[in-house]
């Protein structure tokens, strides 16, 4: 058998990851189905009697077979797929990369694709998933770069000796900076305030703990490789991003890794620190729909939500924290607070849709997704010890606006460059 090109191994999965999920759709109808069918016939037979028992039965048994029969096909084709692009397994130079068209995950559009994926059932693809599960790395022009001197030196020909790490957020990949079609935060601050910007790509639906030790490690291997001596580190985070940045400085000093001791700075932008009110929803309407047999399977839908994404709960950043491995319930638990480090400074951003911060719709529902509250990391029952002069508060702005703002920017860099900054509000 000849050799198979990443394209082709990608393209193969994504196939079958469809089919598989098509199987398991034309289940939860087939169970909304009966549910329905049962409570009509039931309230037939309050009129008929069992003269309504044979268009029953028959009714039972051509559904039955309709379902059965489309779940089995999509089954089948999964399973010829899987075995088509998955008989070969994807190592070192047995995979061959045709340049003219490349892989789903080293261009913009198919790595968005897979990164919705990961948001919604990345943690179930890391289990069955032959190459679209790949771990967190440095991403050059979409393509990954391992942590060594050689290949660092190739992708950072200018590379220097503060650096400064973008993390992006639920469902997102490194080219969400690039909100708006401008230069990156990264690509400004390069050219303006001499540092080298690294941008990452991650499986957004494992456990924030899971991805933040994984960064951490990261960090560990890069440093000593690094083209030149590395003296400063700077980390950036959009939303889950953020939790990812806190989780791998939490890890790092825990662990003894080296790196940590460089690390200066860490941004959050529209980061729910206290957990996100959208996670919260979810969970509680996952157990709302259990309770009757015609909304059940929604409920099982809801369930599948990733380990990731039940993080957002509480915003969990450690193992022992969080709801990754809980049933859903009305109940959504207690939190732990894990305490920003001492000498790193926290900056964080929050924003609110409304133009005045103090309209209650603008209180209330802060970015869209992310509370100031949250964002600040200290309401009436929690704090993680942010400062509030760190912070930086924006107006008539939604969560992915601070993906890329002029006024984030600024205060950004006048934070790094140790400018005073006169207007930190606005």
């Amino acid at each position: 058998m000849g050799k198979r090109t990443q394209r082709t191994q990608e393209l193969g999965e994504l196939a079958e990851i469809a089919l598989r999920e098509l199987a398991s759709a034309a289940g939860g109808v087939r169970s909304v189905h009966s549910a329905i069918a049962r409570r009509t016939f039931a309230a037939v037979k309050l009129g008929v009697g069992p003269a309504a028992l044979p268009t029953q039965l028959m009714h039972d048994a051509i559904a039955a077979g309709t379902y059965a029969g489309i779940a089995a096909a999509c089954t089948g084709a999964a399973k010829a797929v899987g075995a088509l692009t998955g008989s070969f397994e994807v190592t070192g130079d047995e995979v061959t990369e045709d340049d003219t068209r490349p892989s789903p995950s080293h261009t913009t559009g198919g790595a968005q694709t897979i990164a919705v994926l990961h948001g919604l059932i990345g943690d179930d693809m890391e289990r069955t998933a032959r190459v679209l599960a790949y771990p967190m790395s440095i991403r050059v022009d979409g393509r990954p770069v391992v942590p060594k001197y050689r290949a660092l030196a190739t992708a950072f020909p200018d590379a220097g000796a503060h650096l400064v790490f973008f993390l992006h957020g639920l469902v997102e990949t490194e080219s969400a900076w690039r909100l708006g079609g401008r230069p990156t935060y990264g690509e400004r601050l390069d050219a303006e305030a001499g540092t080298t910007s690294i941008f990452l790509r991650y499986n957004t639906g494992r456990r924030i703990a899971t991805n933040g030790a994984d960064l951490s490690d990261l960090l560990e291997q890069l440093v000593p490789a690094w083209p030149v001596r590395v003296h400063r580190i700077t980390l950036v985070g959009h939303s889950m991003g953020g939790l990812v940045s806190r989780s791998a400085a939490h890890h790092a000093a825990e662990n003894g890794r080296r790196w940590v001791e460089l690390l200066t700075d860490v941004f959050t932008l529209g980061t729910p620190h206290l957990g996100a009110p959208l996670a919260r929803g979810v969970h509680v309407a996952a157990a709302a729909l259990a309770l009757a047999p015609e909304t059940r399977p929604f409920a099982h839908l809801l369930a599948r939500r990733s380990a990731g994404v039940r993080d957002l709960i509480h915003g969990s950043i450690t193992e022992e924290d969080g709801h990754a491995s809980y049933a859903d319930g009305f109940d959504v638990g207690a939190a732990a607070d894990i305490s920003v480090p001492d000498g790193v400074r926290h900056h964080h951003a929050s924003a609110v849709i409304t133009g005045n911060p103090r309209n209650p719709i603008g209180i209330f529902v802060g970015d869209g997704l992310v509370r100031t509250d949250s964002a600040g990391g200290r309401n009436k029952l929690r704090n993680i010890g942010l400062r509030p002069d760190d912070g930086l508060a924006i107006n008539s702005a939604h969560h992915f606006t601070l993906l890329n703002d002029e006024r984030v920017y600024g205060w950004m860099r006048r934070a790094l460059v140790g400018e005073s900054d006169p207007l930190l509000r606005s």
